[in-house]
């Protein structure tokens, strides 16, 4: 997976998996908010973002044996053995940055 892809899914499933369970919420009448703001939509602003910070391992493999892509990618970890003839070279880093977001909330109107 692309660098990229993986930030575009993390955070459309961080916004969407919010207001799901906003709305979840709300249809069973529980007591109680997500991510509660007092007024109106109006009144969201600065005060409601939130940073959703990233810790990503980068590998990069190169094989003899194959040919080397460029890009970033976020690969899972697989344990196992398999035989191969390949000479193989890895190297890791890190990367680590924060994305600003204001996630879906709940208007609590002031009475």
């Amino acid at each position: 997976m692309e660098l990229h892809e993986f930030i575009t899914a993390t955070l459309s499933e961080i916004q969407q998996g919010v207001q799901a369970a906003i709305n979840n919420t709300i249809a069973k009448g529980v007591n109680g908010a997500i991510n509660p703001v007092w007024g109106t939509t109006k009144d969201i602003g600065a005060k409601q973002i939130q940073n959703i910070n990233f810790d990503v391992a980068v590998t990069v493999v190169e094989k003899t044996s194959g040919s080397v892509e460029g890009g970033i990618k976020v690969v899972g970890v697989r344990l196992g053995g398999s035989g191969s003839g390949a000479t193989e070279s890895t190297q890791v880093s890190r990367i680590q940055f924060s994305i600003p977001v204001i996630p879906p909330v709940t208007t609590i109107k002031n009475e």
